[in-house]
């Protein structure tokens, strides 16, 4: 399975339940609707609590995963991400609730164990 996976950080004036609330309400709503190829869009938000003490704290708020059932899929994506449009209204989107340019992404390709 082909997946990117975007490290994301919340502007600082949002409180965390804000945050997410922004996200599941008005951007997920936005991607599936411009987006149509992305598969399964997978969202894991930072707990506090979780991990020991004395680990380094993450520097990002959420990790979103975007899952593509193939290659033509993830390159239809691509596709349609590059239109003018399509980019404006995720960017202003965006700027409502994330520093776009703290996000950090990565293309992986998954294997699960049999």
């Amino acid at each position: 399975m082909l997946k990117l996976i975007a490290f994301i950080t919340a502007k600082p004036e949002l409180s965390r339940e804000a945050f997410i609330d922004y996200y599941e309400n008005h951007h997920v709503p936005l991607v599936r609707r411009l987006l149509p190829s992305v598969g399964q869009y997978r969202r894991s938000y930072v707990q506090d609590g979780l991990i020991p003490a004395g680990t380094a704290a993450p520097d990002y708020d959420v990790m979103t995963e975007l899952l593509f059932d193939d290659q033509a899929a993830l390159d239809a994506f691509w596709k349609t991400i590059s239109e003018p449009d399509v980019l404006a209204a995720i960017r202003e989107d965006e700027a409502s609730f994330l520093l776009s340019d703290r996000t950090r992404m990565v293309g992986v390709v998954q294997h699960d164990a049999g």
